[in-house]
């Protein structure tokens, strides 16, 4: 059992809290039960590390690579919840090339920066079957943990691509339906009815939305009704209404 942070192998795993080494590495952090199952379903799983009074057992007894137990301080260390459930995963980027002739329904996402919003826009994805995830370029990283922590898993469900230039990728998807939030669209989505084919939609920075770059590229424009007085939504809200909506109604 590793007793200090001052492990080598503890500083390495540390080392996975930073986006600039999780890029060098290609490996990224896990935490809690639910998200290590969801990881081994998918494979991803390279290293497990357990607390010293952790004693679900069976949910790691089909994991055959390395299992590390540490004293319950440095898995505080390690951690980044205030209530740890003593497990954290060590997980594999798995690199895919992206061919969107492969998928039906798609959630592209323009420079969104809050980790909590493109979580939760991945797991809201994932209840609407939506089949893949493209992160344009200035979006916020798929692999902290915060936005793990708020996909709930999702992540591993869905194919998801990061660091995409997404004007280049739209000149590709000639056979597709692309959709477009925006406040100043002159249709609501409401009005929209017998969506057919494939079907891609976008979503833009929680402050600007979708960059003028990407609108000038979209024909189908599009906003929400709101009868109240709020001028806006959060983006993770908006995406909620809006892949409902389009799901609902693709034929």
């Amino acid at each position: 059992m590793i007793t200090s942070v001052s492990n080598k192998k503890i500083k390495d795993i540390q080392k996975l809290k930073e986006n600039k080494n999780i890029k060098k590495y290609g490996k990224y952090l896990i935490e809690g039960k639910h998200l290590v199952e969801e990881a081994m379903r998918a494979s991803v799983v390279d290293e497990i590390v357990i607390s010293e009074d952790f004693e679900e057992y069976s949910l790691i007894d089909t994991f055959y690579g390395e299992v590390t137990k540490v004293a319950n301080s440095v898995m505080k260390h390690l951690s980044d919840t205030i209530t740890t459930q003593g497990i954290i995963g060590v997980c594999n980027i798995n690199k895919k090339e992206l061919d969107i002739k492969k998928y039906k329904k798609v959630l592209i996402l323009d420079k969104v920066q809050d980790p909590g919003n493109l979580g939760t826009i991945i797991r809201t994805a994932d209840a609407f079957a939506f089949d893949c995830i493209i992160l344009g370029k200035g979006t916020t990283s798929l692999y902290g943990q915060k936005v793990i922590r708020s996909t709930q898993g999702s992540n591993f469900h869905i194919d998801c691509f990061d660091n995409i230039d997404l004007a280049d990728l739209l000149e590709k998807m000639t056979d597709f339906s692309v959709f477009a939030t925006s406040l100043k669209a002159d249709k609501y989505i409401e009005q929209l009815n017998n969506i057919t084919g494939n079907v891609a939609v976008i979503f833009g920075n929680e402050g600007a939305g979708v960059s003028k770059e990407i609108l000038d590229k979209v024909n189908n424009l599009l906003k929400i009704s709101m009868p109240g007085k709020a001028e806006s939504l959060n983006v993770s809200i908006a995406a909620g209404i809006v892949m409902h909506y389009i799901s609902s109604n693709l034929k």
